[in-house]
């Protein structure tokens, strides 16, 4: 069994108690909605594994169902060289897991009537218009290009369908450099001057590809609200919803509640990972990637998801209009798009085979091969550093589980987060 190192294992007998902060919503039983406590047991007991077994310095999960939470639990520790102890109110890094969050608040701009999702993008991103197609290559060179057709408009954006990549999806001979585009020393309008010096890799609407998108809506958010995205989100979804370590860096003061990344050496013990920077994290910073610069909490994306399983509402504060969370969460592809298993350019985690996607989030399909458990239209994503949730419509249930990790066997929290949860669920 792989183990921590001894100053670690030391530090963690002193520190890896459970502890809990207040709750993100009213508390109940499990058996009144419909959960076994041997069952939910059952689920902690595998997430502290995780930690005793030294796969993971610390983790924090929560559940919720029908808008009550039946758990939240901290286990381990968020900084094993300080001996600081993984609490539920530890703030992670959950890179991929901000696209649902940025995509709701911007989809606010299309219920106030301030842009549509059949919009071209260009109407309020011009350089958008300029980019072509790249229709033809030779030994990775780029020797024709088209012009859109059809032009980019605000939904391909949404459903990851505009023809944008991430850098290494692009051919080697085009130049594009993934830290040339999202920069800490830029603004979102520096990115989209770069972004669009280069050809879409396929026509808008063509196919999915995990790309740039959610960045790209981030400065349409900019234009079209006249805020930095920072203060949009803030104003728009965080503020509302009492989401308060929600956020592009962790609050003044509070930087010591950032989780440190961990990941095995040679040997297997956990050690320090640095981190791809997507944000500043412990300072403010002027880069804010809407597609993974967020840091989080559990309690602050379990209220997220509750918004939305309710419709797009949480404790009287409407936040979008039913009709608007309905279409996020239905699939948008179609046969010749593709699944999100099978995208050219990026192979997502085992646990997503069998997703499609709505606007800015994966999406279950109804049929297909499935690795966990789950219901037709459940909604999930997760993050680099090994951060999960799902948002389930059918058993309205929301879970979600952090931990900062960077390693091999990344898919495991995804499993045991499922496994457990639906386990835990009464006959």
């Amino acid at each position: 069994m792989k183990r921590l190192t001894l100053c670690a294992a030391l530090a963690f007998l002193l520190c890896a108690e459970i502890t809990v902060a207040q709750d993100p919503l009213p508390r109940a039983q499990a058996a009144d909605v419909g959960f076994t406590e041997s069952g939910l047991a059952n689920l902690a007991a595998s997430m502290r594994g995780l930690v005793d077994d030294g796969r993971r310095a610390g983790v924090v999960w929560g559940v919720v169902k029908d808008g009550k939470l039946v758990q939240l639990e901290a286990y381990g520790q968020r900084n094993v060289e300080a001996g600081l102890p993984m609490e539920t109110d530890t703030v992670f890094r959950i890179y991929s897991q901000s696209r649902a969050v940025t995509g709701a608040a911007i989809l606010t701009l299309v219920d106030d009537g301030s842009m549509a999702l059949d919009d071209p993008v260009a109407n309020y991103l011009p350089e958008i218009a300029d980019m072509q197609v790249i229709a033809e290559l030779r030994r990775d060179q780029v020797v024709r290009t088209v012009p859109q057709d059809p032009p980019m408009t605000i939904r391909h954006l949404f459903n990851y369908t505009a023809g944008l990549g991430y850098a290494p999806s692009w051919p080697a001979g085009v130049g594009i450099e993934q830290r040339e585009i999202v920069s800490l020393d830029h603004t979102l309008e520096d990115m989209i001057d770069l972004l669009s010096t280069y050809p879409l890799l396929a026509q808008p609407g063509e196919k999915w590809i995990y790309g740039y998108h959610s960045d790209v809506l981030g400065a349409v958010a900019e234009r079209v609200s006249g805020r930095d995205l920072n203060d949009f989100l803030a104003r728009r979804l965080f503020g509302p919803l009492g989401m308060d370590d929600t956020g592009f860096w962790v609050r003044r003061g509070s930087s010591d509640r950032l989780a440190v990344v961990y990941g095995p050496d040679d040997s297997g013990s956990l050690q320090p990972r640095s981190a791809l920077p997507s944000s500043t994290y412990t300072e403010p910073g002027k880069f804010f990637s809407a597609g993974g610069g967020l840091v989080s909490t559990v309690p602050d994306y379990l209220r997220f998801g509750q918004m939305i399983l309710n419709g797009g509402e949480l404790d009287g504060e409407r936040i979008l209009n039913a009709g608007t969370v309905a279409e996020m969460g239905t699939n948008a592809l179609g046969p010749e798009q593709g699944t999100v298993s099978f995208a050219d350019g990026f192979v997502p985690p085992k646990p997503f085979a069998g997703y499609g996607w709505g606007l800015a989030i994966g999406v279950r399909l109804a049929h297909g091969v499935h690795t966990v458990p789950g219901s037709p239209g459940d909604l999930v994503w997760g993050g680099l550093a090994n951060t999960t949730y799902f948002l389930d419509p059918v058993e309205n249930i929301v879970a979600v589980a952090m931990t900062q990790y960077l390693g091999p066997d990344a898919d495991e929290l995804v499993f045991r987060l499922r496994e457990g949860v639906y386990g835990a669920l009464a006959p």
